[in-house]
């Protein structure tokens, strides 16, 4: 079934009650407890599947937090879009950001309450529950706007795009980590691993959304990533062997020789980051 079958007041009322369901709970990163180590976190979103580090999608994450100018936020005030259980959002105020956040989950927003306050950030990292159609914030009001892993949700709501121009100052970027539609190994990987159980309203984008999405914007990048390396997919559960992670290591090195070499390639890769600047 399309996506577009089903109405967005339809929409945000399943995935609210599905968010609920996910964040009831949950931990921020890999912490067994609320209390966050910023240090510890930007080591472990890497791609080289190393002891220790995050088993999958850390590259982007990575790339995403370079193209914020992560650790340096100081002063920067920052919209965390959709922001889960706020483990993000802690984490931008703890590297000096003052940081909004919302999801249409009230769990969510509630667990991000309390990971801000274990931290000691509750003065500089806000949550409210909202939907990305509607913003509650003043015009010209922040320097980064952040979806993290959440575009490929927010598309099926109407004005996100325009509320996003609207919220950002001049010169102000939104930055966006996301998968991408093209690589056979991710949709093949899909199949295999998901088994029919995606998230309700998943639409996995393709190049030409993130162009839609850049109307309006002064200017627009898209870097793409991943796609002889897509085969972590395929390997999630097995990622704690250090042959796997050696293989891993071998497929992300193989990409980066063959996107150089053929940069035409970078149209089947699996994910991506985009910048857009207002």
């Amino acid at each position: 079934m399309r996506y577009e079958a089903i109405s967005p007041a339809e929409w945000e009322r399943l995935e609210g009650a599905e968010h609920d369901r996910i964040y009831s709970g949950s931990s921020p990163f890999f912490f067994s407890d609320e209390h966050i180590d910023p240090a510890k976190v930007l080591v472990w979103e890497d791609y080289c599947y190393k002891q220790g580090r995050r088993r999958d999608r850390g590259h982007r994450t990575k790339r995403l937090f370079e193209l914020m100018g992560v650790p340096r936020l100081h002063g920067k005030k920052i919209l965390d879009v959709s922001c889960g259980n706020g483990q993000y959002a802690v984490l931008f105020a703890m590297l000096g950001a003052d940081v909004e956040a919302f999801d249409i989950s009230p769990v969510g927003v509630e667990r991000g309450g309390r990971i801000a306050a274990a931290n000691g950030v509750a003065d500089r990292c806000r949550f409210t529950v909202q939907n990305a159609s509607s913003m509650q914030y003043p015009d010209a009001t922040f320097n980064i706007v952040v979806f993290h892993e959440v575009l490929h949700q927010a598309v099926k709501y109407p004005n996100v795009r325009e509320e996003t121009l609207r919220v950002l100052k001049p010169g102000g970027i939104a930055v966006c980590a996301e998968s991408l539609r093209g690589n056979v190994l991710l949709d093949l990987a899909r199949k295999v691993t998901m088994r029919g159980g995606e998230a309700k309203g998943d639409v996995i984008l393709e190049i030409a959304d993130f162009e839609t999405f850049a109307e309006g914007f002064s200017d627009y990048r898209l870097e793409t990533m991943s796609l002889l390396f897509m085969a972590k997919r395929m390997l999630q559960g097995q990622v704690h062997r250090g042959a796997v992670r050696s293989f891993l290591r071998l497929l992300k090195s193989t990409d980066d020789v063959l996107l150089s070499a053929f940069p035409g390639l970078s149209r089947y890769c699996g994910e991506c980051v985009a910048v857009f600047r207002k």
